[in-house]
């Protein structure tokens, strides 16, 4: 019998397929998520979920429980499936090799791709063009920037590893920018400045095994979470470009990397334009779509870790779309949000509510639906319109709320008039 495969960090679009790969090959599954935040599996794929400490609170405390539980249930392979997980294993890298196969390079390898600053660095070496960048830790900083920043702006965390409540914000405007400085005086200290790029998103995927592309994959963005750019929600099979797969590859080979990587560049095909936007040291969200058209990405990750030879098809499945249903719905009401205050002077934009029928087609694969297990995305599906509602009811409460305090401001007032009326009558 197999032995076990632990799964660190629970993102339902990337550690379910995960999980589905290795189970139909007969290999054991369990999670592990680093966060209470992070939802339970509910996969019959997945044998059991373990929560274990954060490691941020206690590094100490997350390693002897994460080494306690590979000892307990026998693991033979770890795969960190989030940002958070790769940059807490990376941290505890030398102790858990000597437990198990290791689903990441090595920890200075890692930073590379954690922190953006280094990876666009690299890039840059490699002859790959990447966007100017600045960084700005306060409003003094921002305001000697004033001159050298074109407007929108992309902003995104510098360290993937670190919490945040965004992956992209987009400012139209130095005031903007510098109103939410104001707002979040810790915002400068954790994000990075990028001049917008146009064109598509497109990831170039690829399994590296021992300096070598074993299998390689692309996809291109069609609708993103938010709508102004972001994470995929509605994605496309396409033919590896050649000129983005050599700049992909020659980027990780530059980064030492080994194992899975999806290097996300923003391409316009009418140009032929390119820019790398980040490095994906991990899986990534549209997983379940190279595994749809062929490419089965931890199947063949696990085959090379226990000395097999992937059988790895010399093509795939080009054209076949994909949906992340939950992010569509978040999408969605992002739009409606949005939509609703300029419906009365542009009544037009109401038409990008309507989904396209390619969008809910059942050709279109979903990013978790499984008729065997369709567990995971039912409970992220009721996740994303309970937040939905919850976030509108919250909205109305608050502005309720606002509102009452605006009217108790204006009663004093009020009472006052009152007075003189009734003195000016006597």
């Amino acid at each position: 019998m197999k032995q076990p495969v632990l799964i660190v960090g629970m993102e339902p679009r990337i550690t379910i397929p995960i999980a589905r790969s290795l189970h139909r090959y007969g290999i054991p599954v369990e999670t592990a998520s680093l966060s209470s935040a992070e939802p339970s599996p509910h996969s019959r794929a997945i044998r059991d979920f373990t929560l274990l400490p954060i490691p941020s609170d206690n590094p100490a405390a997350f390693s002897r429980a994460l080494t306690e539980l590979i000892k307990k249930k026998k693991f033979d392979m770890l795969i960190p499936a989030t940002d958070a997980a790769l940059g807490a294993i990376s941290a505890h890298d030398s102790d858990l090799r000597r437990l198990l196969h290791v689903g990441c390079p090595a920890p200075h390898v890692v930073q590379r791709v954690l922190n953006k600053s280094l990876t666009l660095e690299i890039a840059e070496k490699c002859g790959i063009k990447v966007p100017g960048t600045f960084r700005a830790e306060n409003l003094a900083e921002l305001d000697a920037l004033a001159g050298k920043l074109e407007f929108p702006v992309v902003a995104k965390p510098f360290h993937k590893s670190k919490e945040t409540d965004f992956k992209v914000r987009y400012f139209k405007s130095i005031d903007e920018l510098r109103s939410a400085m104001k707002a979040d005086d810790q915002l400068g200290s954790r994000i990075m400045l990028q001049e917008y790029c146009q064109g598509d998103g497109v990831g170039v995927e690829m399994l590296i095994h021992e300096g070598q592309p074993v299998a390689t994959f692309q996809h291109r963005r069609l609708k993103e979470v938010p709508s102004t750019g972001g994470a995929a929600v509605v994605a496309i099979a396409e033919e590896t470009d050649p000129d983005l797969a050599q700049q992909a590859f020659s980027l990780l080979r530059a980064l030492e990397w080994e194992g899975v990587a999806m290097v996300e560049f923003r391409f316009d095909p009418s140009t032929r334009r390119s820019a790398l936007m980040e490095v994906n040291g991990r899986y990534w969200g549209t997983l379940s779509l190279p595994i749809h058209a062929g490419v089965d990405f931890p199947l063949y990750e696990w085959q090379l870790a226990h000395g097999e030879l992937p059988n790895v098809p010399a093509t795939y499945a080009v054209g076949i779309r994909w949906r992340w249903t939950a992010g569509y719905i978040r999408r969605w009401h992002g739009l409606v949000k949005s939509s609703a205050k300029k419906a009365l002077s542009r009544p037009s934009v109401l038409k990008q509510l309507l989904p396209s029928l390619s969008d809910v087609n059942p050709g279109t694969g979903d990013s978790l639906f499984c008729w065997r297990d369709p567990m995971p995305m039912v409970s992220e599906t009721c996740r994303a319109i309970t937040g939905a509602l919850t976030s509108d009811l919250s909205g109305i409460f608050r502005k309720g709320r606002t509102q009452h305090r605006a009217n108790k401001a204006t009663e004093p007032a009020a009472v006052h008039l009152k007075s003189d009326i009734k003195e000016n009558v006597h």
